[in-house]
């Protein structure tokens, strides 16, 4: 079930209530051209997850930036 999206830096992400492992929260970030990642450990509650997507986000674009 997802609980919320948000576009950011346009890319889309999608937080989910997802049980797993020690998590309560999965994400997924989906880039420009429409290419998915899912992370299963998002987080302990939706901000945080919301929080880690973000900087997930920010550290695909400084790599692009690198090359």
């Amino acid at each position: 079930m997802i609980k919320s999206t948000v576009d950011y830096k346009d890319w889309t992400i999608s937080v989910s209530a997802e049980s797993n492992m020690c998590s309560n929260f999965s994400f997924d970030v989906t880039d420009p051209s429409g290419r998915t990642q899912h992370v299963g450990l998002g987080g302990d509650d939706e901000r945080r997850a919301m929080e880690r997507a973000k900087e997930l986000i920010d550290l695909e674009l400084a790599l692009a930036e690198e090359r």
